[in-house]
């Protein structure tokens, strides 16, 4: 693609003479997420982001099955318990995660999710993260089993020894959409999700075909609200055979629906 950045030896080493088109599509897959939860949050019309939050939450993952799937050597595989399929390809496992809102919070920074790790995220690190060189102390694994443990490692140990996860890390918000996005190989650094790269390279955004996300319905572009044609107020006397049997056709008039308002605590998806 005319102006598209080379591509790194370590993306053809992962993903062979197609790492530019795998490069492209992922970044295409998850601008598309992006902006089916920008969709979401616009047509909620509320001032939460729970809408948001939950669509980029679940899109992530079904955006990039959807947009790899046409690539050889291509597969899904989706953990007991999760609702999610991960994608794995040229025995490259795809870890999609939102590690900031804003375009000013550095990569080295990154961490996956606001608190503890799950002990699938725990299990995907251990078993095809990248071979600890950081501080092995800071991350405990060899504490007891948590019960979860053994309900994610039945479909994670039918995948190839030799797999390798690749994080793919993303800044997006509501606002302005898709703002960043890197991948690479890193380890777990500590139970809080903080992650040491060990290689870390930025994915261009310019070069994927851009999600126009849907816009709310609005009124006709110029239209005023006292440019239209003044409507009639038609009325015509009640019918004799109303007026003389008032109890059976009483006169009805109309009232403004009651309105409760409430409150929700903010959050942060």
């Amino acid at each position: 693609m005319h102006g598209e950045p080379s591509i790194s030896s370590w993306a053809v080493e992962r993903f062979g003479d197609r790492a530019a088109t795998v490069r492209r599509r992922l970044a295409a897959s998850l601008l598309e997420a992006a902006g089916n939860a920008q969709d979401a949050q616009k047509w909620s019309r509320s001032d939460k982001r729970y809408a948001y939050g939950y669509t980029l939450m679940a899109r992530r993952y079904e955006a990039l099955v959807t947009g790899l799937r046409d690539e050889p050597g291509f597969q899904v595989v989706r953990p007991y318990r999760s609702p999610h399929y991960l994608v794995v390809l040229n025995g490259n496992l795809l870890l999609p995660f939102r590690y900031a809102e804003d375009e000013t919070t550095p990569i080295g920074e990154a961490r996956i999710g606001d608190g503890r790790i799950s002990a699938l995220v725990r299990e995907l690190f251990a078993r095809f993260g990248a071979r600890t060189t950081f501080h092995q102390e800071e991350l405990d694994l060899g504490v007891e089993e948590e019960p979860e443990l053994g309900d994610v490692r039945p479909l994670i140990t039918e995948l190839p020894g030799d797999t390798r996860l690749i994080p793919v890390a993303y800044a997006a918000n509501a606002q302005v959409s898709l703002l960043k996005l890197y991948w690479g190989e890193a380890e777990l650094v500590d139970e809080m999700g903080r992650i040491h790269w060990t290689h870390c390279e930025q994915i261009p955004l310019a070069a994927s075909s851009p999600w126009v996300p849907q816009a709310l319905p609005a009124a006709e572009p110029g239209a005023r609200f006292d440019q239209g044609a003044e409507p009639g107020l038609p009325l015509g006397a009640r019918p004799a055979v109303e007026r003389a049997n008032g109890k059976i056709f009483p006169v009805n008039s109309e009232s403004a629906p009651e309105v409760t308002q409430v409150a929700y605590a903010d959050e942060r998806p």
